[in-house]
């Protein structure tokens, strides 16, 4: 009976041992990031490095498609961009790790835009402002475009 107390105990201490914070936050691990907070943009993408045969800039035509996508957000997003690594910037809005694409104008949810990932590789580091509100004329940078995007009723994209 006793052993079994003193092993409850310990089991208790060790499990709780990772956990930080007070009151409510009580239960949070260490490592991950509270309500409200976000992680950095580019914290949790694998970013593929450059192929020899691969010029810096804008890569296809994708930057020069017709159309814009869905507003994900009024403000565009800092981004510190490495050399020598690949960014596929979203032009569709549907990326759940916006700024940069994730697949998603692939899913069979996502209306048929015919819009593609904008690719860019840097010559050298450099920080930079990616659109997030798919307007801009510049792909895949910021042009201010976001200051003319009219605020839409806030039940409308409830169910997208």
């Amino acid at each position: 009976m006793r052993l079994s107390h003193i092993t409850k105990v310990c089991v208790s201490f060790v499990k709780n041992s990772q956990k930080t914070g007070f009151g409510p936050n009580r239960l949070h691990r260490k490592g991950t990031h509270f309500v409200g907070t976000e992680p950095p943009a580019l914290k949790y993408h694998l970013l593929q490095d450059k192929k020899p045969s691969e010029e810096y800039g804008l890569q296809g035509t994708n930057h020069e498609l017709p159309g814009t996508g869905k507003v994900h957000s009024k403000l565009p997003t800092k981004v510190h961009m490495k050399k020598d690594k690949v960014y596929a910037w979203c032009s569709c809005g549907y990326s759940g790790s916006q700024p940069l694409c994730d697949g998603s104008h692939n899913s069979i949810r996502i209306p048929d835009l015919k819009l593609k990932p904008v690719r860019f590789i840097p010559d050298k580091d450099m920080t930079v402002w990616l659109c997030n509100c798919k307007q801009t004329k510049n792909r895949p940078f910021c042009d201010g475009s976001h200051k003319l995007v009219a605020d839409e009723d806030k039940k409308a994209g409830l169910f997208d």
